[in-house]
């Protein structure tokens, strides 16, 4: 098995053109002489913010994966043979690696909510607000679905024995799950939070303050507040 990953490893590395090697390093090199010989702070400061905001919108997408994958995990194997068709839509190939790995790790969903909330969201890691509110977001989601898988396994044991309803009950549990994750990943993706108020405040408490100056999301600075008219 090392042989064989060794070869793969020399091929690779053989296989590219130590032409393309240089031009890479040359250009590193030319782009550190410039920077320090004209102090380019615009261009440095523009990166530094698109790789900041690259990695928030990454981690806040993540945020929902696992809870994503444990649906996955509940509803696909009575789907797979019924519907493929949508097993090729929502199981690409990395997910289903994924599936593989949360159906060996027990009690995935536990050190979830282990690492989620008793960590990241109770130590403020990371930084972003933006990142934790997704994370918190997660933990919610992931918490209220113990509840219904174990409603949706039970229901079907007990009322439902023909498979091919069983498949058609799965798809149905699925898809609504479905219509909750899409919002969630769109407004992760695009930076923008939960509208309902409701669950805006629920998630917020959560979350607490970042700072003594921190203001409040329904709220606005007393400096910035419209004044009242002089009578």
């Amino acid at each position: 098995m090392f042989d064989h990953l060794r070869g793969n490893v020399l091929e690779l590395f053989f296989g590219v053109y130590w032409v393309e090697i240089f031009i890479f390093i040359l250009f590193l090199v030319l782009g550190f002489v410039l920077e320090q010989k004209f102090n380019f702070n615009k261009p440095r400061k523009w990166f530094l913010a698109f790789n900041g905001l690259v990695c928030q919108r990454v981690l806040s997408v993540l945020a929902y994966y696992v809870p994503y994958l444990d649906v996955v995990n509940t509803h696909m194997p009575l789907i797979a043979e019924t519907h493929p068709f949508l097993v090729r839509i929502f199981l690409p190939n990395y997910i289903a690696e994924s599936v593989n790995i949360i159906q060996k790790v027990p009690f995935l969903s536990f050190i979830y909510l282990l690492v989620g909330y008793g960590i990241l969201v109770r130590y403020k890691i990371p930084e972003d607000r933006f990142v934790r509110f997704n994370i918190m977001y997660g933990i919610i989601i992931i918490s209220f679905q113990g509840i219904f898988h174990e409603l949706f396994i039970n229901f079907t044991n007990v009322f439902v024995k023909n498979p091919a309803d069983k498949s058609e009950a799965a798809l149905l549990a699925f898809l609504a799950w479905v219509v909750i994750f899409i919002p969630c990943f769109l407004r992760a993706l695009f930076g923008k939070y939960e509208g309902n108020t409701f669950m805006r405040e629920a998630i917020e408490v959560h979350l607490g303050r970042d700072g003594p100056d921190f203001i409040w999301w329904d709220r606005i600075r007393k400096d910035q507040a419209p004044k009242k008219p002089k009578k």
